[in-house]
């Protein structure tokens, strides 16, 4: 959360178009390479790699196609309202979390996709944007709406009793679970970070 008379970072928007180039770049590797790098919950430690390169497979053209599109609104937005390396680095910690809570649904067998990841960057704007609240009772019209969005697609979808939904328009059955577990993740690592922030800030002055 950079201070309000800084000039705005790039970083945020920097990390979105890595993870988008980064989707595009395994996209284009031949699909046995591609589904190596998905997640598959019965492989224990042993593809740990995979609680990352999960987000960056896609089964379908239009399964990445609409993950880039949320990637571009996400980096849109986290930029317009401020969001910096606490949260590009809350951002990176809930990454592999997001993919290893997914263990807590045994009908979860294997998992590709940005949307889990996606759902982790939107909470961490509408974290950047309640803190900034907290702490300069400014208020952010554009996260509160993402906030309201973020909590009515989860109400909706109900991943908790329902982690798997099967959805002729996409072709596959998409893991819900994963939006939950995305947003969970976000929310623990935006609270470590930002409570180390205020204690070595504190440590500081002190």
């Amino acid at each position: 959360m950079q201070a309000l008379s800084a000039p705005a970072s790039p970083i945020w928007a920097l990390m979105c178009a890595l993870l988008a180039a980064a989707c595009i770049v395994v996209w284009l590797l031949p699909v046995e390479v591609q589904i190596a790098l998905r997640w598959q919950a019965g492989s224990g430690l042993e593809n740990s790699w995979t609680l990352w390169t999960a987000s960056l497979t896609h089964l379908s053209d239009t399964h990445l196609i609409v993950n880039l599109l949320a990637l571009l609104c996400l980096a849109i937005i986290g930029s317009h309202t401020g969001c910096d390396r606490d949260e590009v680095t809350a951002a990176l910690i809930a990454w592999p979390l997001s993919t290893l809570a997914l263990l807590a649904w045994p009908q979860v067998q294997f998992y590709a996709g940005a949307s889990g990841l996606n759902h982790a960057l939107a909470l961490m704007i509408t974290a950047q944007c309640a803190m900034k609240l907290i702490v300069t009772r400014e208020f952010s019209v554009i996260a509160f709406l993402l906030a309201l969005m973020l909590l009515g697609k989860i109400l909706w979808e109900a991943p908790w009793s329902e982690p798997l939904r099967s959805d002729a328009s996409w072709g596959f059955t998409v893991v819900q679970a994963a939006h939950l577990t995305g947003v969970l993740a976000a929310l623990l690592a935006a609270a470590l970070v930002y409570a180390a922030r205020i204690f070595f800030t504190k440590a500081v002055v002190e």
